[in-house]
């Protein structure tokens, strides 16, 4: 198997001798194209394809029924004892917490209660700023880009309920399917029921191939559109697709876009692990973005988004992700956690199915791709190993979606064992 090998050369400055130490090890990755990789694991037929689409739009639509869910704000006791620090690297004032909580106006939560949408994609925030609260900057694995206030990214044209705004206005808490939090007002609209019913009645809906496809307007640009993003089909030819889309006024107001045919895949058709591999594989690189940030991705999102593709609908957090039902309410959790390393890899290999497997740990989660030249590969969206020098913690930071072994890091001296992927794995799930 053809291997980049990538040298990375950590530097640990200790004060107290004056002395800088260089610290250099090997990190052996795969060929980080999935074309490799790609095998005839699973073939979803079109009637299965189907019902994986119905559940899809049902959840997908669900911020627009009447359904409600509790409005978590248990976090904010913590935020107060611990504001965290900012931009700046210094600690945030309790003063600006509580200004902040004063401004989210939980007192009025669903005083509001509308259906809107998403205007432009945005920052999902877990109270009306984006000022950050990082943790201790100088801990390892804390500080940029670990913004505990960051809750996610949520795309143009997804469904979402107001429940009411900031008190200057110029925020909007907001429930979706998956997540709530404050985003910014000017990036949502109140929908009318008229275009609701539009939407849902759509015959068609798409999702594309890949990222960063340009949404033009008489020469005006409207929105990018992403690997996750779903959109309502008003018409075809034998190239394009017309899609429904909309602009902020004193309501959403809907438009109509042409796409290329080519660009998109349509939910309903029948896929196969082989379809999976090359939408995944036009993330390969992508940079990691914890909750969102930025518009990137993290680990759970990565995976949320590969496969809405394909109308499979994943929850938004990693530890629900592997702990979800499918769509037939069948419960497909493997406990891991008690086997050993070799029990593990035994049972993966028998049991899991490429690009058709999810495998979890504490705040992580993967895609498993196979096994090549005896080894497990899996593809992940990591921010960075755990590393120990003189027992000073430490991080080998990627930050970006990879394809790596299951056991990444074994061969690097400073990488403790318990701290390997494989033997940290509790879970596995199953998608089909």
């Amino acid at each position: 198997m053809s291997k980049n090998i990538f040298c990375i050369i950590l530097c640990f400055i200790f004060i107290g001798c004056a002395n800088n130490k260089v610290i250099q090890d090997e990190l052996i990755l795969p060929n980080q194209d999935l074309k490799n990789y790609e095998s005839n694991s699973f073939s979803i037929d079109s009637s299965t394809s189907m019902a994986l689409k119905e559940h899809f739009l049902k959840v997908f639509f669900s911020a627009w029924n009447n359904k409600k869910y509790k409005i978590y704000t248990d976090y904010i006791n913590t935020y107060l004892e611990n504001p965290g620090f900012g931009e700046n690297n210094q600690p945030n004032s309790k003063e600006f917490i509580n200004d902040l909580i004063v401004q989210a106006n939980f007192n009025n939560a669903r005083a509001v209660n509308k259906n809107a949408i998403v205007i432009n994609s945005s920052d999902v925030r877990l109270l009306p700023t984006n000022k950050p609260r990082f943790y201790n900057p100088l801990k390892a694995g804390e500080g940029f880009p670990f913004d505990y206030l960051q809750n996610s990214y949520i795309y143009a044209y997804t469904p979402i309920k107001i429940s009411h705004f900031s008190l200057n206005l110029d925020w909007t808490f907001i429930e979706s399917s998956s997540f709530s939090g404050f985003v910014k007002s000017k990036d949502i609209a109140i929908i009318s029921d008229e275009d609701i019913k539009t939407l849902k009645n759509a015959k068609d809906y798409i999702s594309p191939k890949k990222d960063k496809i340009p949404l033009i307007k008489d020469n005006e640009f409207i929105e990018y559109a992403r690997v996750g993003m779903i959109f309502a089909v008003s018409s075809e030819d034998e190239l394009h697709y017309e899609i429904i889309a909309f602009k902020k006024d004193s309501f959403a107001k809907m438009i109509k876009i042409k796409v290329l045919k080519n660009d998109f895949f349509k939910l309903g058709d029948s896929f196969s692990s082989t379809d999976i591999a090359k939408v995944a594989n036009y993330l390969i690189g992508e940079k990691y973005g914890w909750g969102g940030y930025f518009g990137n991705r993290d680990c759970s999102a990565l995976l949320k988004d590969i496969f809405a593709n394909f109308g499979v609908f994943l929850e938004r957090n990693s530890q629900s992700q592997i702990r979800q039902k499918d769509y037939l309410k069948n419960d497909n959790f493997v406990d891991l956690s008690k086997l050993n390393a070799k029990e593990k890899i035994n049972y993966i290999k028998t049991n899991a199915i490429a690009f058709g497997t999810l495998l979890a740990l504490k705040g992580h989660i993967v895609l498993y791709i196979g096994e090549f030249n005896d080894e497990l590969l899996i593809l992940h969206d990591l921010w960075g190993i755990k590393t120990y020098v003189n027992n000073e913690e430490g991080r080998l930071v990627l930050g970006k979606v990879v394809i790596t072994p299951i056991d990444v890091g074994k061969n690097l001296s400073n990488v403790k064992e318990e701290d390997i992927i494989l033997n940290k794995i509790y879970g596995m799930r199953n998608l089909f």
